[in-house]
């Protein structure tokens, strides 16, 4: 206390994960929880975890006492960027800010050019008719997201149809397995589908489990990818899990090091891209190898 009267800091972070109800912190969100801790305990920093939702979180009137703020998860529209932006409160976003906050600064993956990739790979084995079990509308990364995969089909001068991307809606589905499995159950059934792109891992645990109700086989009827890697569930999983590696760590840990360097007025980037990578396991198989396996099961 004595030394925040006389630095008038409070040698606090705000991390901002906002949640619903119900709702697990799932790999990807604790590694990043983990990378922000230990980076700003290294600068003498405590962190303060929020996990109010953000609709919650606008009626509250007092300011939490935080020197910066990271915070997860922007929404195309997001009123908190505003209001630490009038409050003066310095902050740093994991995620994508609209391009109408140009000036704040971030750390994301190119979500764009990673969906592209997994479009590309799902096409090149042949798929043409892919379900994207997108994140969130209205947010960013949704947006980003899905552009990535229309650049996929317009490269392949594919029709990329828009009936085949899927919001998820927390008001209809609890959490992301509820998200998957809901999904495929309603969606195959109007539509044969041979590959599915799921948000996270765990919409592809919702993906499986409708799957092996509905006795279709994963890879053999339909190819998996989920945009998240938990290795330790993609290994466990039966076929193992074709994902994406985002660097939940490297995306905290940079996140905390620009708010450190704003914080001591040090030059800092204004936004700093991580690379992911496409980990490719069982979960996917092409349309030839697959035909190929039907006729030698036939002989």
């Amino acid at each position: 206390m004595a030394r925040s009267l006389a630095t008038k800091k409070t040698m606090i972070i705000g991390l901002k994960m906002p949640t619903y109800a119900e709702y697990e912190l799932s790999s990807f969100e604790t590694k990043i929880i983990n990378s922000v801790v230990k980076k700003c305990s290294e600068n003498g920093y405590r962190v303060l975890l929020d996990r109010i939702a953000e609709e919650d979180e606008m009626n509250f009137v007092s300011n939490d006492p935080v020197d910066g703020v990271i915070l997860l998860n922007p929404l195309d529209e997001d009123q908190r960027i505003l209001k630490y932006k009038v409050s003066k409160t310095p902050f740093v976003i994991i995620g994508r800010p609209n391009d109408r906050n140009d000036d704040t600064k971030y750390v994301d993956n190119n979500n764009t050019e990673m969906v592209k990739e997994v479009g590309e790979y799902l096409i090149g084995l042949g798929h043409k008719e892919i379900l994207f079990l997108n994140a969130s509308l209205h947010m960013t990364v949704a947006e980003d997201r899905k552009s990535g995969l229309k650049q996929a089909y317009d490269n392949y001068s594919l029709p990329f149809i828009e009936e085949d991307v899927i919001y998820y809606d927390p008001s209809r589905c609890k959490d992301g397995s509820q998200y998957g499995y809901t999904s495929l159950l309603e969606n195959y059934r109007k539509k044969k589908y041979t590959a599915i792109i799921a948000d996270t891992d765990r919409v592809a645990l919702g993906v499986i489990r409708a799957a092996r109700e509905m006795e279709i086989d994963i890879p053999n009827d339909v190819s998996l990818v989920a945009l998240s890697n938990n290795e330790t569930l993609a290994h466990e999983i039966t076929p193992k899990l074709t994902s994406m590696e985002l660097q939940p760590e490297k995306l905290g840990e940079e996140a905390a090091s620009i708010l450190m360097s704003t914080l001591n007025d040090e030059l800092a980037p204004k936004n700093k891209m991580i690379p992911a990578k496409l980990v490719k396991r069982d979960s996917c198989m092409g349309i030839n190898e697959r035909f190929q396996q039907t006729l030698e099961g036939r002989r």
